[in-house]
């Protein structure tokens, strides 16, 4: 395993990604395994705070990556009380980070194996930087030892999948909700309503009743708006070479509601 990828919600324009990568350089440079060992960027463009929109982006590359170590950092609450956690899966990956729901969809696609609790203290961290004072050097001290040892847990915090919403909006515009592929029956042409409530800072409620049609690929709803199962297996409303999100005005997290099949 020489492989140690990076998603968070840091941007570029700072250098918190870059601190990481040099602590993970360095680490490993104790050991001569820095030469063989690649840092892959997944994304540092995740909506700020928004941990449905980096787990998805987890669900969309990790599964793809031979087993390495994943390190996640979308951490609004840095520094309070929430755990720190490895979780190594079925297949051997291992996964750093917040325990705040980040690794729901990927650990669903790949399974758990073994849990493990961080102790935050042996690495006496900042409270606002816990993803260069701990995840990158956890991450690394994975990649020199080919293990994690630690205090076992039975569980992890997962999102909340009952509530159905708006996980992401991808630079197309399509609006990915968290809707799954076995949650629906709908055939190929069926025209279905779909509300969408926009909930505002002031606690306004808005709702809006949109009309889409049920398609297999983007190039079938050249005129109207179209809905579609996506690769990861998520319903997905979409405007064929158009911004969905921008004609509809929504956002993350808006609530989703399937009102059925237009008769």
């Amino acid at each position: 395993m020489n492989i140690i990828t990076l998603t968070t919600d840091f941007g570029t324009r700072e250098g918190y990604v870059g601190a990481m990568k040099g602590k993970i350089i360095s680490l490993l440079k104790d050991k001569d395994q820095d030469r063989d060992v690649k840092i892959v960027d997944i994304s540092h463009e995740i909506e700020p705070f928004n941990i449905y929109h980096g787990a998805y982006v987890l669900l969309t590359s990790i599964p793809h990556f031979p087993p390495s170590v994943h390190i996640a950092v979308v951490d609004p609450t840095v520094g309070s009380e929430r755990n720190s956690i490895v979780i190594k899966t079925e297949r051997g990956d291992y996964l750093v980070g917040p325990d705040n729901g980040l690794f729901t969809y990927v650990v669903k696609k790949l399974g758990v194996k073994e849990i493990f609790r961080i102790d935050e203290e042996k690495y006496s961290p900042s409270s606002t930087f816990h993803g260069r004072d701990i995840y990158a050097v956890v991450g690394a001290e994975i990649l020199k030892e080919g293990k994690y040892e630690g205090e076992r847990l039975r569980d992890f915090v997962k999102l909340d999948e009952v509530k159905k919403k708006i996980i992401h909006i991808d630079r197309f515009g399509n609006i990915i909700t968290n809707i799954k592929k076995d949650e629906i029956s709908f055939t190929h042409g069926d025209e279905i309503k779909i509300k969408i409530i926009h909930k505002q800072k002031n606690k306004i409620r808005t709702e809006k009743i949109i009309k889409c049609k049920f398609v297999k690929s983007y190039f079938e709803g050249k005129d109207d708006l179209i809905c579609l199962v996506n690769s990861e297996g998520f319903l997905e409303i979409s405007k064929f070479m158009d911004n969905a999100s921008k004609l509809l005005n929504v956002n993350y997290l808006d609530e989703i509601e399937i009102m059925g099949k237009e008769k």
